[in-house]
């Protein structure tokens, strides 16, 4: 019979011992004296107080409050081109411009960059005067609007429709009392309550109003066939 004989010291048997079990993921001394287990966990399990049970988070208020926006159309106008609330570019602000109960409104995002004293008086406002005309109108005839009081770089819509500027626009057109309201801009649509995945050519009314989406004045100006396409729109929508 063969015997198996060790020939390593005791040091080296210690040490071999300590890598047998720092391999099996015993790293730490354990003493005899005796710890609660659950006592990690039922540290971790305390239930809440009921007042932090009942605290939620404080939605943000909307810099622009419905409650707060104006009764009446001529308070309405005042108060855009004069509330600190409404959010404002360096370009001056510019007031809508027309009277209440007109056979249209006209809404853009916001003033031409080049606006002073009136609202859309460069090549955007030439356009929307032609389609004007060209649907049998006045040129003076219509309200035209626009969704923000000047002319902002890269608006950001998506934090707009937070502050409140839907609640304003809404506020505008139910104030007007236009017969029809033609929105241009493709963010419109969402800024009233739309729903933003749908095509904005499924608005059709706001506040009771037959509505009507289309692409931004300046899109259109670099698109023919975009004009095209919404004058035969337009055609099928008035008739």
């Amino acid at each position: 019979m063969t015997e198996n004989h060790t020939n390593i010291s005791l040091a080296e048997q210690y040490s071999a011992t300590l890598d047998w079990w720092r391999d099996a993921g015993v790293d730490y001394l354990f003493e005899d004296e005796v710890q609660s287990l659950l006592e990690e966990q039922k540290a971790a399990h305390v239930p809440a107080s009921p007042a932090a049970a009942d605290s939620k988070p404080v939605p943000k208020e909307p810099a622009v409050a419905e409650k707060d926006l104006p009764g009446d159309l001529a308070a309405f106008r005042t108060w855009w081109m004069e509330s600190e609330a409404l959010p404002s570019g360096s370009a001056p602000r510019i007031a809508p411009k027309g009277a209440a109960g007109a056979p249209l409104m006209l809404i853009a995002p916001m003033p031409e960059i080049d606006d002073g004293e009136q609202l859309l008086a460069g090549p955007q406002g030439k356009m929307l005067g032609n389609l004007t005309r060209a649907l049998g109108h006045a040129k003076d005839a219509p309200y035209v609007a626009s969704a923000l009081p000047s002319n902002i770089t890269l608006p950001d819509w998506d934090a707009l429709t937070g502050e409140g500027i839907g609640a304003a626009l809404r506020r505008h057109i139910e104030l007007a009392k236009p017969k029809r309201v033609v929105l241009f801009g493709s963010k419109l649509p969402a800024l009233l309550g739309h729903d933003a995945s749908a095509s904005p050519e499924t608005l059709t009314e706001i506040a009771g109003i037959p509505a009507f989406a289309t692409f931004a004045p300046e899109r259109l100006l670099d698109h023919p066939r975009q004009r095209a396409r919404l004058w035969h729109r337009l055609l099928e929508w008035t008739a």
